[in-house]
């Protein structure tokens, strides 16, 4: 079980991200979860997970920007000591790697949500469903 992911290359100024926020905004779309990587050479990769993600591409390319989808887990975790910890032990005995993950935001007092894009996102997910973890089909 993933969800879509887009990708933006933008400059890494303060004018740039609100450039793109705001025509996701426009457009109605929710951001549930971004992330903001500096490239080291005056670009930021900009991860977001939206509501909508096929109409976020569309608004995007209207405004000359290339979005890049990439299949993510979002998960669903007790937000106290060791939920994150119990998580990668299911995952550390099959050598499943983690390439990056972030925060998202949720509407439920007690719970953390995470994104996560692992070497094999279908393994993990196989794996954390197994063990009675909530894996999120859209919550955008």
């Amino acid at each position: 079980m993933t969800i879509k992911q887009l990708t933006v290359l933008t400059g890494n100024s303060v004018s740039h991200l609100s450039n793109v926020i705001s025509f996701l905004s426009r457009g109605g779309l929710n951001i549930r979860a971004h992330c903001l990587v500096d490239n080291g050479d005056g670009f930021c990769k900009l991860r977001m997970v939206v509501s909508e993600p096929d109409k976020a591409i569309e608004i995007l390319q209207q405004e000359k920007l290339t979005a890049v989808v990439n299949d993510v887990v979002l998960i669903e975790t007790d937000d106290k000591p060791g939920g994150l910890s119990r998580m990668l032990k299911l995952l550390e005995k099959d050598d499943i790697q983690i390439e990056y993950s972030y925060t998202a935001a949720s509407e439920s007092p007690g719970i953390a949500m995470m994104v996560f894009r692992f070497s094999d996102n279908l393994k993990a997910v196989k794996i954390l469903d197994k063990n009675g973890l909530k894996l999120i089909k859209s919550k955008a």
